[in-house]
This record gives structure tokens, sequence and C-alpha cells, in this order.
């Protein structure tokens, strides 16, 4: 019992840091701010984490990885079918991007996302996460795109690398606007991947 309820502590803590981070910035939030939005006090933060960066650490890593795993394995059993449709697949995959932020509201893991933007600038670990997260998703969707050309579904006269990083750089784009246009269709980036398709009107 004592270990689950130390567990629990330890994610109200890491829940008050995600929220804080969005709303205030990692420079601003202090540790008193942290345990007043996890309800506790400020001593049982020493028990979980030595510092403020171990816990950013610890959001970072349990937070912000729009549950890659998951859906890599959901879209290599996609893959793997003979018939499967390359560009539905994307398109597919465009969803579970957008949905994939651990059951955070949309804007927050958004909002908390850019907040990492700034900090790889002068926290290493921040810096090698980023780099890390894009090396990952570039060489996944690489991946996606080669089975497409091998199929023959995807056009073979763009460099795979390229159209990676136009949708990684459009995904990104579209979320930052988000951010300050509500109204914005995230999903209009799909017009980009049908560009890519050998079947284009």
């Amino acid at each position: 019992m004592k270990y689950k309820t130390g567990e629990e502590t330890k994610m109200k803590i890491i829940d008050s840091a995600f929220q804080l981070l969005a709303d205030k910035g990692y420079d601003a939030m202090s540790i008193e701010d942290i345990m007043k939005g996890a309800g506790k006090t400020k001593g049982s933060f020493y028990v979980h984490f030595k510092t403020k960066e171990e816990l950013l650490y610890e959001v970072i890593e349990s937070r912000l990885d729009r549950d890659f795993g998951h859906i890599v394995e959901e879209i290599f059993k996609e893959l793997s079918v003979d018939t499967c449709n390359v560009q539905i697949v994307l398109k597919r995959l465009m969803h579970l991007v957008h949905t994939g932020t651990g059951g955070a509201d949309r804007e927050l893991w958004t909002a908390t996302y850019y907040q990492m933007v700034v900090l790889s600038k002068k926290i290493p670990f921040v810096r090698e996460w980023m780099l890390k997260q894009y090396h990952a998703w570039v060489d996944f969707m690489s991946k996606i795109l080669t089975r497409g050309q091998d199929l023959g579904q995807i056009r073979t006269d763009i460099d795979v690398r390229v159209m990676v990083n136009m949708l990684i750089s459009l995904l990104e784009g579209y979320e930052l606007r988000s951010m300050v246009d509500l109204d914005v269709e995230v999903y209009e980036q799909i017009k980009l991947i049908e560009l890519f398709s050998t079947n284009q009107p």
C-alpha cells in the first residue's frame, strides 16, 4: 500500500509539472508551485526527485513520446499486408500522431512540447532527447515511404528523406499555429500526402 501511495504521489507531481510547463515555462515554475498543484508538501518532492531538472527528465520520458512504440507497432502491422494502401497508412499515422499525447489534451501537450524546444538550447539532455525523437521519426517514416515506393504507390522522383522532412515540418508547424489559431485545420497536411502519391490527379 505504501509503494502504491508513493507512486501515486510521484505521478501527481509529474502531472502538476506537465501542466505548469505549459502554463508558466520551466524557469518560472518553482518547486512550491509544482507541489501546490500536486496537493502535496514541498518536503515530499525530495522523496521522489533530487532536483527540478530530474523531474523535467521524468516528464519528458513519461509524457512526451507520443506513444511512439505503440504507433510503430500499429503501422508496421498494416504495412506487412501485401495489399496495403500506403497513402491510407500515412493518413492514419497523422491521426495517431495527433492523438498520441499520453491522454493529455492536445493543446496542453503541444504547449509543453514547445517549451522543450526552447529548453533544448540550454539543457543538454533535452536537446539530446529531441534529436533522438527526430531521428526515430525520420527513420520510421522513411520506411513507410520506401514501402510505398516498392509497391508503386509513392513517387520516386522526390527523395524519401525530403518527403519525410516536409511531413514532419508541416506537422510541427500546424501544431505550433494551433496554439494561436484554434480554428486551424491540422489535417490539411493530408493534402501533402496526396501529392506524394503516384495516383495524384
